[in-house]
C-alpha cells in the first residue's frame, strides 16, 4: 500500500513537477507527505517517462485480434543502495515489482547480475510512487514565467497553469536547459552542455521460436540489447508469439537520428532477423520503432549532490543525468531533492546552494 499522506497544510508551498519519471514522482511523493501542494504535469498520456510500454496491436491469421505492451524503454534496473532497496522491497511488497536475472547471450553468455521490472509493465512502478498525487497528463510545458505571484507554467496547445509557490524540473538535462533559461542562465547553459545519448528502439512480434535466452548483447552494431518481452517477470506468455524489443546502439542511434523511420525500422528488422532461428521461415505480425532523442546522460555525475534547488528563485532540478543515468540514480535524485526543500521548511528560513559551489 502507499503511504499515507500528510494532508497539505493551507500555508505550505504549492509546487509543479514537471516530469512524472521516476526522478519527478519520488520528489512529488516526498513532498506531498510533507504537506506541500504538489502537481505534476507531464507530456505523455501516462506517467514513467523513460520507464516506458507501449501496447501493440494485431491479428492474427485466424482473424483474431491480440495486444501485448512492450516496454520500449528501461528494459530493467538493478538496486544498490541500501535506501533504493529499501524502496524497491515496499514496491515488490505492493505487487508492482519483481525481480528478474535474465539469461543472457552474449560474448560471455549467462545469468545477469539479479535486477528488477515493475509489473506488469514498466510505468507501474512511477503510478504506484504517485498513487493519490494530481496528475495532468498531456501537459507540455513549453514556457516558464515567473512574478509577484510565483511560477506560471505556459502549455503547447495555449493554456496556462500557476501560480506556483515553487517549480521542479525532472526532465532530461537539454530539455530543462530551455525551460530555465532566462531565469537561471548559468544553470541553463551548463544542463544544455549535458550530453545525451539517444537510442532507436524497434518493438516487434513474431511467430515464437526456440530461442533459449531472455537477452542478448549482439556484439555489433546497430543493435545494442535485444530481449524477449514475454519473459519477463509478470507479462502475459502469449502461445505461438514472441515479442520482442531491440535497442540499437547509441553510436548507431546518434549517426541515424533523422533518419526515416520505415528505414530504420527495415535495418533494425533485419538486425534482429540475425538473432532468430529459421528467420525466413518466421512470420513478421508487428513492428514499430520509437526514437528516444535523449535517452540517457552519455557521462553521468554532474553534481554529486544529486539536484540542484535555489531557493531564492523557488526553482529545482533533478534527473538522472545527476548520477549514473541509471533509474537508482533518478530516484536518488528526486529524493535527495525533496529532502532538501523539505529542510528549508524545517529550517524556517530560505537558504540557496550557490550556483558556482554546485557545479564541479
Amino acid at each position: 500500500m502507499p503511504h499515507a499522506l500528510t494532508a497539505p497544510r493551507p500555508e505550505a508551498p504549492s509546487v509543479a513537477i514537471v516530469g512524472a519519471g521516476l526522478s519527478g514522482a519520488t520528489c512529488a511523493a516526498a513532498l506531498q507527505r510533507a504537506g506541500f501542494r504538489v502537481t505534476v504535469f507531464d507530456k505523455s498520456r501516462g506517467v514513467g517517462g523513460r520507464m516506458a510500454s507501449r501496447r501493440v496491436r494485431w491479428t492474427s491469421d485466424a482473424g483474431e485480434a491480440h495486444v501485448a505492451a512492450l516496454d520500449h524503454g528501461t528494459h530493467h534496473f538493478l538496486a544498490e543502495q541500501p535506501r533504493f532497496r529499501s524502496m524497491i522491497a515496499s514496491a515488490e511488497a505492493a505487487g508492482c515489482v519483481e525481480s528478474w536475472r535474465p539469461e543472457v547471450h552474449s560474448v560471455w553468455p549467462g545469468a545477469a547480475p539479479l535486477g528488477f521490472v515493475a509489473v506488469p509493465c514498466m510505468p507501474a512502478l512511477c503510478k504506484h510512487v504517485l498513487a493519490g498525487l494530481p496528475v495532468r497528463p498531456l501537459q507540455q510545458v513549453m514556457r516558464l514565467r515567473r512574478d509577484a505571484e510565483g511560477w506560471h507554467l505556459q502549455m503547447l496547445e495555449g493554456d496556462s497553469a500557476g501560480p506556483f509557490d515553487q517549480v521542479v524540473l525532472a526532465l532530461p538535462a537539454p530539455q530543462a536547459a530551455s525551460l530555465i533559461a532566462s531565469h537561471a542562465d548559468g544553470w541553463a547553459e551548463t544542463l544544455a552542455a549535458v550530453p545525451m545519448a539517444s537510442c532507436w528502439t524497434l518493438m516487434a512480434v513474431t511467430d515464437d521460436v526456440d530461442w533459449p535466452w531472455d537477452a542478448a548483447v549482439p556484439p555489433n552494431d546497430p543493435l545494442a540489447w535485444v530481449s524477449r518481452n514475454d519473459r519477463k517477470p509478470g507479462r502475459d506468455a502469449l502461445p505461438g508469439f514472441a515479442t520482442w524489443v531491440a535497442h540499437a546502439s547509441a553510436e548507431w542511434s546518434a549517426s541515424h537520428l533523422e533518419d526515416d523511420p520505415q528505414q530504420v525500422e527495415a535495418e533494425l528488422r533485419a538486425a534482429l532477423s540475425t538473432l532468430i532461428p529459421n528467420a525466413q521461415q518466421v512470420q513478421w505480425h508487428h513492428a514499430g520503432v520509437h526514437r528516444w532523442r535523449y535517452a540517457a546522460p552519455l557521462h553521468g555525475g554532474l553534481d554529486e549532490r544529486g539536484c540542484w534547488w535555489d531557493a531564492r528563485l523557488g526553482v529545482g532540478l533533478c534527473g538522472d543525468f545527476f548520477g549514473n543515468g541509471t533509474v537508482e540514480a533518478a530516484w536518488h535524485s528526486g529524493d535527495e531533492l525533496a529532502d532538501t526543500m523539505v529542510a528549508e521548511i524545517e529550517a524556517g528560513g530560505e537558504f540557496t546552494l550557490p550556483f558556482l559551489d554546485l557545479v564541479r
